[in-house]
């Protein structure tokens, strides 16, 4: 087994900025690295990858926090009104954010911009600054490797990214668990993590993206929604977009995501874990959403069901705009229409994800009695057959 140490890892992260003050990282990563350094499955190669995964958003951590101590005006800025996707997974989110970065008045997190934050990127220079063919390559590569499928979720290195990236800098994000299986850690970030202290940073974060490029952000994460009550607390003027889909689907597909990154780094995987995990993932931000609904009927939430978005994309989007208060301009729908085209070629290219509940011990019965409440409560329709 290795050895991850964590004063050694964060020294090497602190190679580019000093450690700051706020450690609000600190209990995820050691909880993490513990995980690490437990499990006794990583092929070879994969743990020292993992530290270097690790070590890299670590060091981008540190850097936002000195750039935030060397431009106090900027980083004091506000995050106006921003507009978050969160709910069920494979259920449009990815599709909707790629549609909804053509509107030039939108500011989306690009992928490239993952743990290279710094410096901001400026307006005019977000699609040929030169870190843009850098992310290709890497993602480029990935896909080639068969390590991101072509039929899984894939974001290109050029194309809107998930909040991940901040949320990983936090040490509080489901994006650490592709490495290994680390269970003492899932449980105290569903259960036990300050997200209040994560979301505090997921906005000093965006305060940096903004300051040489800003706009209105438009953000997606499906498991937001596991915090929800900490994002209206952080960003009482969100618009909160839900995506609703039958939770066989989302279940299932989110299942074969985690277990194929697993497989890849290590000998064994132990999927009815896996299975758990999933279900339980899901069903906390269901079952968090009808609290948060409950208690704030006064929220500006919009419903987006699965199969009305993919009925009709165009006509979707504008019902989110009137929501918004804005007006969906034709020349930006006939964008918006390119990429549907684009889109379902490349869909049918890349051929079915396919996967089955009962390889990770879950049936339709157990997942239809978590989710019932949640399907109810929604009026979610079901896919079956």
């Amino acid at each position: 087994m290795k050895k991850f140490d964590v004063a050694s890892i964060v020294a090497r992260a602190a190679r580019s900025a000093p450690i700051p003050a706020d450690d609000s990282w600190r209990e995820g990563l050691e909880l993490l690295l513990q995980g690490f350094a437990q499990s006794t499955t990583f092929r070879d190669g994969a743990a020292e990858a993992t530290e270097q995964a690790v070590i890299a958003a670590l060091r981008a951590r540190f850097e936002i926090e000195a750039w935030h101590a060397a431009h106090p005006v900027a980083a004091a800025a506000p995050v106006d009104k921003p507009l978050i996707i969160v709910g069920m997974p494979r259920a449009g989110t990815t599709l909707l954010l790629n549609l909804l970065r053509f509107d030039p008045q939108r500011r989306v997190h690009w992928n490239w911009e993952g743990n290279r934050e710094l410096p901001p990127a400026e307006t005019a220079h977000l699609h040929d600054d030169p870190r843009i063919a850098a992310r290709v390559r890497e993602v480029d590569a990935l896909i080639d490797r068969g390590i991101l499928p072509r039929n899984h979720h894939v974001e290109r290195g050029d194309e809107p990214t998930e909040c991940f990236w901040p949320m990983a800098q936090d040490f509080k994000s489901m994006s650490w668990l592709v490495h290994t299986l680390v269970p003492e850690y899932f449980e105290w970030l569903v259960h036990d993590a300050d997200m209040a202290a994560a979301y505090r940073y997921h906005r000093r974060y965006l305060r940096v993206l903004q300051s040489a490029a800003p706009g209105a952000w438009t953000l997606k994460f499906p498991s937001h929604a596991l915090a929800i009550e900490e994002i209206i607390e952080t960003y009482p003027d969100a618009r909160i977009v839900y995506t609703h889909r039958d939770p066989i689907k989302p279940v299932g597909s989110t299942c074969s995501l985690i277990h194929h990154p697993l497989a890849l780094f290590n000998t064994a995987v132990d999927t009815k874990m896996i299975g758990q995990q999933v279900n339980t993932i899901w069903a906390q931000c269901a079952s968090r959403m009808i609290a948060a609904r409950e208690a704030h009927p006064e929220f500006p939430f919009f419903d987006m069901h699965y199969q009305t978005f993919v009925a009709d994309p165009i006509g979707t989007i504008r019902t989110l705009y009137r929501f918004e208060g804005l007006e969906l301009r034709e020349a930006v729908a006939e964008r918006m229409r390119d990429e549907l085209d684009r889109h379902n070629r490349s869909r049918d290219a890349a051929g079915a994800h396919r996967y089955r509940l009962e390889d990770y011990g879950l049936t339709v019965s157990e997942v239809d009695r978590l989710f019932g409440d949640y399907t109810a409560y929604f009026d979610v329709a079901m896919e079956r057959g």
